[in-house]
């Protein structure tokens, strides 16, 4: 996962808590929050029963600490960056959540044509958005991408019996920065179960999953950035039993001569280059957050046209804002319109 990079777009949480420990028949907001895996984290909680406030983020750090050693590809200790720095084609035995996700993302690159790919590490190496500081102000070559993309493709990489992989090719790495923190939002929501909770919301850098009804009974209550500013920036949206991801091009970027935009640090893997087109931010549902946080980066690949085809074929509610004529534009898939835009008049 990208450490380093905040997330664009933030859903923001509407909902402020306090941090009472016992709560009564009219239970109030129990919140934590802190920083980890490179940016914030926030659980919030309806209980109905008594609950040791530090015992709970005692498993909670513990489990974002966990994850953040096995998903990392920025810290030299976690089981992700040691496989990327195999350079070998021997079965390499890795850890079950890194096989699990790897086994995820190969199904999310197949259901995207291509569009969502974690082998791109080398281009975004490239480009100067991944651990390799020196490309930080450089812009590489037709020769430079070209040499890159020989590095990357999922079809590289091979799922072999007993929890092995192989890398086809030796040089092979990957970056899960579009799938882990949905991945680890859905671990902290396992642990919440433990607990026996089951009215919170989890939000990991701006990506969300909810369970339980909420204060009002509707569903938690999240806002999502459009992208612009003032009074029309935020869209609030009920959330209950689900997830929502955003991705997005606007806020972390870098000079880009060849094209009329700035390169974004969203990659697309099918050209090594950033993505160019007008879409600006896609929020994307699903009952995962893994899923959710997957197809969002799928989506703002594949851009406007063939992101709405996409969540079309596959009826998932998404929502997409993108600038036309200088002016934005927010357009839904017809499962977005059913859930959330049908009571309009």
């Amino acid at each position: 996962m990208n450490h380093r990079i905040l997330v664009f777009l933030i859903a923001v949480i509407w909902l402020c808590g306090c941090s009472e420990t016992t709560v009564t028949d009219s239970p109030s907001i129990t919140e934590l929050k802190g920083k980890a895996l490179g940016t914030t984290w926030s659980v919030k909680i309806l209980a109905t029963s008594d609950f040791s406030l530090d015992d709970l983020r005692t498993d909670i750090v513990e489990k974002l600490e966990e994850t953040d050693k096995i998903f990392s590809h920025w810290r030299p200790d976690s089981e992700l960056y040691q496989f990327n720095a195999a350079i070998t084609t021997t079965p390499i035995s890795i850890n079950p959540q890194l096989l699990s996700l790897l086994k995820h993302s190969k199904w999310i690159h197949q259901q995207s044509g291509g569009a969502f790919d974690p082998s791109i590490a080398p281009i975004v190496n490239l480009w100067g958005f991944g651990p390799v500081g020196k490309t930080r102000s450089t812009i590489p070559t037709n020769k430079q991408i070209g040499e890159a993309l020989s590095l990357t493709g999922m079809n590289k990489i091979e799922l072999l019996q007993k929890g092995l992989v192989r890398k086809k090719l030796p040089t092979l790495q990957l970056d899960f920065s579009g799938s882990a923190k949905g991945e680890i939002i859905d671990q902290i929501c396992t642990l919440l179960q433990g607990w026996n909770f089951n009215n919170f919301l989890v939000e990991i850098g701006g990506e969300v999953r909810a369970h339980g009804k909420g204060r009002n009974g509707k569903g938690w209550v999240v806002g999502l950035e459009n992208g612009g500013t003032g009074k029309d920036s935020l869209k609030p949206v009920n959330l209950r039993n689900y997830s929502v991801a955003t991705s997005g091009t606007y806020q972390l970027n870098k000079p880009y001569p060849d094209s009329n935009q700035s390169a974004s640090h969203l990659m697309d893997p099918r050209t090594g280059r950033p993505v160019d087109h007008d879409l600006i931010a896609v929020n994307a549902f699903a009952p995962s957050a893994r899923d959710a946080d997957a197809w969002a980066t799928a989506l703002m690949i594949l851009g406007p046209k063939e992101g709405m085809e996409k969540a079309e074929e596959l009826d998932m509610v998404a929502r997409f804002c993108s600038t036309e004529n200088g002016r934005m534009k927010i357009s839904f898939s017809t499962a977005y319109q059913r859930l959330y835009l049908s009571d309009i008049p």
